[in-house]
């Protein structure tokens, strides 16, 4: 199986944060090679801590893409077929994101790595604690 980290997982993985999802931090400690890291959560991410509404200790642009590699993760870009994706994706939820996050899981078969129980509405597998 394939894993599609959330935001929330992989800043609580990356800091040792202490409310991360028991099964999230399993998943990623055992399964690292299948665990992809989307472009969409880490551009949240850039926007929340340009806007002073995330704190963390490393540089996304410098410091994420090695921490990505050193734990044997892989980087998921965005592609056409996500973008166009999100057209037939029903409407439970509109925070953009979150909606291609969707689009993403679809097309590669994964389950997310997530605390944020909408994914569930969307019928995608979330695995959190």
């Amino acid at each position: 199986m394939k894993y599609l980290v959330g935001t929330n997982a992989w800043l609580g993985f990356f800091e040792g944060r202490k409310n991360f999802g028991r099964l999230a931090r399993e998943t990623m400690e055992s399964n690292p090679s299948s665990c992809w890291i989307s472009v969409v959560t880490v551009w949240e991410a850039a926007i929340k801590r340009g806007l002073g509404k995330l704190k963390i200790d490393y540089d996304l642009q410098r410091d994420l893409p090695r921490l990505i590699e050193e734990n044997g993760f892989h980087y998921l870009g965005l592609d056409l077929a996500d973008a166009a994706g999100v057209q037939h994706i029903e409407t439970v939820h509109r925070d953009p994101f979150d909606r291609m996050l969707v689009s993403q899981a679809r097309r590669m078969h994964c389950a997310i790595l997530s605390s944020d129980k909408v994914f569930a509405e969307y019928g995608i597998h979330q695995i959190w604690d």
